[in-house]
């Protein structure tokens, strides 16, 4: 694609946010329902500081005073997110396509002083010098661009702009299934940036690839950051060594669901380098099976609890290797090693892989049943909802299958399996009444999925 036809798209992504920026730019950013107040609309912002920034502080920062730090927000709008990223960062800059947005957002955090609000062109930042920025994020905004190609241009111009050091976290629609691909994308349903996208973008830079969370999904949260030196080759001998290991969701149970949402496994392992190893560098092997890892770094979660009662507080030594299980490992105990660089290989521990769980469905998608949009409301012909299933076998088709959203539930009225996936796809209507944040899980025979959540809006009045 070349520069006018990136113009063109920035073009249409102006005028569209605009307008909907003038109808009610709050239902249009999160669509709790129309005419949010101010502490609705900021608190919803709240909620996600807390999960996509604060909960991962200390990764993000590289244990830094954040006050001493720059962040950038990619899709600001009307400052849902900014004024909680101000309370946190020293100097944070908000920029997004529309023009109205921006304006709307100068007027809700007028005074806030540590906060500048620029409207750029959808397609680069040139309106900041290289390395300006300590964090950069990017929160619900990839997802409405329908051009991988300007996805793409956003996200190089940001790495031009990104100190070395700092991390680039942003979320795309990764889904990278045939049915998505054949939707005409525009900019409400845009185009998928997926998991082999983001792992391109990271090799080419010889970033560090710190994790991707939610690979073939419609929310794929990307971490990467830029080193601060070139490497150097392996000159320098790595003996990884597995120390630890459990199950992704509890640390002490040893062994490992096949299918399913609980088919995770993570090794904890001395020999790595923080600065150097990464989703891209290190490869897990299960048997003859060798799988790329969707996290490498710090020890967090529940791990780090369970680990200090055995190695103390002081954890630096270690670093956390996730990943998920890939479908054609069988039911038994197995030889799982670490590869680091191409070359060095940790000694093999055997793991038991159970198929306890191989009846567990997991929701991969959900999307209105009427044109397979992100966009779900309450009423019209956006209200069917739509549902691809994971672990879903043949015989699902003749099982009972209902849905609980909230506390309703309702069966669905079409199924088929997609067998070239292995996907089971169910329709239904929600019930009326429903919007909002809402949790959702699905049950097949006696098993239930693990829920997830989804907005149900109103339709524009």
């Amino acid at each position: 694609m070349n520069r006018p036809d990136h113009a063109r798209i920035a073009d249409v992504m102006k005028r569209d946010w605009d307008e909907r920026a003038r109808q009610d730019a709050r239902w249009f950013i999160n669509s709790l329902r129309v005419r949010q107040s101010d502490d609705e609309f900021d608190g919803t912002g709240r909620i996600e500081v807390e999960r996509l920034v604060l909960a991962d502080l200390d990764l993000l920062t590289c244990r830094r005073d954040p006050r001493t730090l720059s962040l950038l927000e990619i899709g600001c709008g009307a400052g849902r997110m900014t004024r909680h990223l101000a309370g946190i960062f020293g100097h944070v800059a908000g920029v997004d396509v529309s023009g109205e947005m921006i304006r709307q957002a100068g007027e809700r955090l007028a005074g806030v002083e540590n906060v500048r609000l620029i409207e750029t062109s959808g397609v680069d930042f040139k309106q900041f010098p290289n390395e300006s920025f300590d964090l950069i994020i990017s929160a619900y905004v990839f997802q409405h661009v329908p051009s991988v190609e300007v996805i793409d241009s956003n996200l190089r111009d940001a790495w031009r702009i990104l100190k070395p050091g700092g991390m680039l976290r942003f979320q795309t629609n990764a889904i990278s299934r045939l049915e998505f691909e054949r939707i005409e994308k525009d900019t409400w349903t845009g185009a998928a940036y997926t998991e082999a996208a983001i792992r391109r973008f990271a090799r080419e830079r010889s970033a560090q690839l710190i994790s991707i969370f939610g690979a073939d999904t419609q929310y794929c949260w990307t971490t990467i950051k830029k080193r601060q030196f070139a490497l150097a080759g392996d000159e320098e001998e790595r003996r990884p060594s597995i120390v630890f290991f459990g199950h992704t969701y509890d640390a002490e149970r040893k062994d490992v669901p096949l299918t399913g949402d609980q088919a995770s496994l993570t090794l904890i392992l001395t020999g790595l380098d923080h600065d150097r190893d990464d989703c891209e560098s290190v490869t897990v092997r299960i048997g003859g099976e060798r799988i790329l890892p969707r996290y490498v770094g710090p020890i967090g979660g529940n791990f780090r609890s369970t680990l200090e009662n055995y190695f103390g507080r002081d954890l630096s030594q270690f670093t956390q290797v996730e990943i998920g299980i890939p479908d054609d490992v069988s039911a038994g105990f197995h030889p799982v090693s670490v590869e680091a660089g191409n070359r060095f290989v940790s000694p093999a521990i055997e793991v038991m892989f159970s198929d306890a769980g191989a009846e567990i469905p997991r929701i991969s998608s959900v999307s209105n049943a009427f044109d397979g949009g992100m966009d779900i409301l309450s009423s019209g012909p956006k209200s069917r909802i739509q549902l691809l299933i994971e672990a879903a076998r043949k015989e699902s088709l003749n099982r009972e299958i209902s849905i609980e959203i909230g506390s309703q539930v309702v069966t669905p009225d079409s199924r088929r399996l997609l067998p070239e996936k292995d996907l089971l796809e169910i329709a239904a209507q929600l019930p009326a009444g429903l919007f909002g944040r809402v949790q959702m899980r699905v049950r097949i025979g006696e098993a239930w999925s693990a829920p997830v959540e989804f907005l149900i809006g109103r339709p524009a009045e």
